[in-house]
């Protein structure tokens, strides 16, 4: 952590960059465009591993990204009424693990609110 954090410092005052922001600072566009929950975006998702880690996480972040506005979003909300759950596709083991992940959310009690908790999306594994 030292290491890092003065190699981080060195670099700063190299570069005069502000040690209170980093406007060195690259995110792809990916991970800056807005993401509409629809199912047709949920099912357009690449969540395969063979592409950019980069690209795999920016579709993860949407994936999320839609089960919460599935979850709480007016929008979303109205896009599961009327289609019923988003379908998430992808890697085997990436829908494994997310399903895992998932369900234990909802077991934990993280996922929405009071009640019985209904899923607005469905995971299947490529």
């Amino acid at each position: 952590m030292r290491q890092g954090l003065k190699r981080v410092r060195e670099h700063r005052l190299k570069e005069q960059d502000a040690f209170f922001f980093n406007w060195s600072l690259h995110l792809p566009e990916e991970f800056q465009l807005p993401f509409a929950p629809t199912h047709a975006a949920m099912a357009g998702l690449n969540l395969h591993r063979e592409q950019p880690a980069h690209l795999l996480a920016a579709d993860l972040r949407r994936a999320f990204s839609g089960i919460v506005a599935g979850n709480v979003k007016e929008e979303g909300m109205r896009e599961i009424e009327r289609h019923g759950p988003f379908t998430i596709d992808g890697d085997k083991d990436i829908m494994r693990a997310l399903d895992g992940l998932l369900n234990a959310f909802v077991e934990q009690r993280r996922m929405k609110i009071a009640g019985t908790y209904k899923p607005c999306y469905r995971v299947v594994g490529g």
